[in-house]
């Protein structure tokens, strides 16, 4: 399993401090975010946290950017010449800021796409909530005209049923998933939900880790902010592809 963790989950800790983390924790890959960690623009701090990465055998593997496909596509740039120094696999941005289909939007994620192809990187899109991939169907529908890949993260705001349907959409075009657990909060209000140990989801992440075990598994914004809750998610996390074998072994010897 390709573990690791989004750096915005401790937006107050430095990068000295992120990396210290990882290392602890046995999370290889990091997605470094662009409003705190890594502004976009400043390849200087970028370069230096790819050495960060590279002295203690970790991997950045993807620059978490705010650019949103909604607004001019010169405020790609500065954030695609930002991946580039930190030799990112991938750079998250943005669909839009509503959950209908806009063709305006998908016409900038392929021009992102272009672009960022000719540096040797994919562009992904998060599936989040209050963005065009909101929808699964509208996320596999851009994926599949831009080019793009596809973020995963369970929706709080549905049933477990249809985030399963949604993982199954982004299938073709999957990048990551971002790991966390958490309950529906306030209808209609923004940063109501409660978060929980993730092992209060295991079960959850068990299945969605059997239908897409090849994808990056990146933690994000663990219960109370602590270092102490991160280093149990992630046996958490760890746990998982163990769980998941013997699942499969028990169910083929029921099988037989």
């Amino acid at each position: 399993m390709k573990r690791g963790l989004v750096s915005i989950t401790f937006r107050n800790l430095n990068c000295n401090e992120i990396v210290a983390l990882c290392a602890e924790n046995s999370l290889k890959y990091v997605e470094w975010g662009g409003d705190i960690h890594i502004p976009a623009g400043n390849t200087g701090r970028a370069e230096e946290v790819r050495k960060l990465c590279a002295d203690a055998g970790l991997v950045p593997v993807g620059y978490g950017s705010y650019y949103n496909a909604a607004a001019d596509i010169d405020g790609f740039y500065p954030a695609l010449d930002t991946a580039a120094a930190l030799g990112a696999e991938y750079i998250r941005i943005w669909a839009g800021k509503k959950c209908e289909f806009d063709e305006t939007v998908a016409d900038n994620i392929a021009r992102c796409v272009d672009a960022a192809a000719s540096r040797g990187i994919a562009v992904t899109l998060e599936c989040h909530r209050w963005t065009m991939t909101e929808n699964p169907d509208i996320a596999a529908e851009l994926a599949r005209r831009t080019g793009c890949r596809l973020h995963f993260q369970p929706n709080p705001d549905i049933p477990f049923e249809r985030n399963i349907y949604a993982l199954r959409a982004s299938l073709p075009y999957l990048c990551a998933c971002h790991v966390f657990a958490w309950e529906k909060g306030i209808a209609g209000v923004k940063g109501s939900d409660v978060r929980l140990p993730l092992s209060a989801k295991l079960d959850d992440w068990r299945q969605y880790y059997e239908i897409a075990p090849d994808a990056y598994y990146l933690m994000e914004f663990v219960k109370d902010n602590t270092a102490a809750q991160l280093a149990e998610d992630a046996e958490t996390l760890a746990s998982l592809a163990s769980i998941a074998r013997e699942t499969d072994t028990a169910d083929g010897a029921k099988v037989k």
